[in-house]
């Protein structure tokens, strides 16, 4: 475990991996900045981590597919302070992306990619700062190809994982290390958001919990690592799938992910 006395900020942090990555830091006595949308849900997961024993805990509530609150979240982070950058808040959208709406398609995309490019850029100056910090972003195995009727949630984690790996080489030489957590499916109410409830019982079948997920990020982050798979399966298919045609994988992912009417 690295030894430095950290200052994390978490976005996303009230439920799921968030909440979980939160937790596992405060039991490292760490200093957390935690943000999400709902206050009360911020709360709760904030007074877990001082039980656990987080150092001191401060929550921003703010909803980064807003770009009004980008500023807001970056200036915690700097006055806090911060030698750890957690950029985990997201979600999906499933179904046919033609008969989505657009300004919901829009949303989504400024959380699950602006968001996080605008804030890591931001407190890039302030992470320098310290003589090692790090960067997690969290991406998905979605990433790995392209998902019919979750279209736009895998070709955003494409860029996040895409984007991570390119900056883990630039910034190494300014004490940055920055890695990618790609977890699979996760029992973090993902799919009852994404509105996938034709795909929960298989999900359930290969689904890791938060807790797992959390520390094996934070153990490849410390270790430096560009990218993280947490699970056996996961590691798999991350391997494999970038070596099939990519017409046959494309075409078991929609009779996978398209509802069977």
């Amino acid at each position: 475990m690295n030894n430095l006395k950290h200052k994390v900020l978490i976005t996303g942090a009230s439920q799921g991996i968030g909440a979980a990555l939160a937790c596992e830091f405060a039991k490292q006595k760490a200093t957390l900045v935690l943000v999400a949308r709902t206050q009360s849900k911020l709360e709760s997961v904030a007074d877990k981590c001082k039980t656990l024993g987080a150092e001191s805990v401060q929550l921003v509530a703010a909803d980064l597919s807003e770009p009004a609150s980008w500023d807001k979240v970056a200036q915690a982070g700097a006055q806090a302070g911060i030698n750890i950058l957690v950029n985990n808040a997201g979600y999906g959208l499933w179904g046919e992306f033609a008969e989505q709406s657009l300004e919901a398609l829009q949303k989504n995309m400024r959380l699950n990619m602006d968001a996080l490019l605008v804030l890591t850029h931001k407190l890039i100056p302030t992470l320098k700062k310290s003589q090692k910090s790090y960067v997690m972003n969290v991406s998905s195995t979605t990433a790995y190809q392209a998902l019919p009727t979750f279209a736009t949630y895998a070709a955003s984690k494409s860029f996040v994982l895409m984007w991570s790996r390119a900056l883990h080489h630039e910034l190494k030489k300014s004490g940055i290390s920055v890695t990618a957590l790609v977890p699979g499916a996760t029992d973090t109410g993902f799919i009852e958001r994404a509105n996938m409830q034709h795909m929960e019982e298989a999900a359930k079948k290969l689904s890791m919990t938060p807790e797992a997920v959390a520390q094996i990020g934070i153990s490849g982050m410390f270790k430096g690592k560009m990218e993280v798979v947490p699970g056996l399966m996961n590691k798999v298919s991350a391997v494999a799938v970038p070596l099939l045609p990519k017409k046959m994988v494309e075409k078991i992912a929609a009779n996978i992910y398209i509802k069977k009417q």
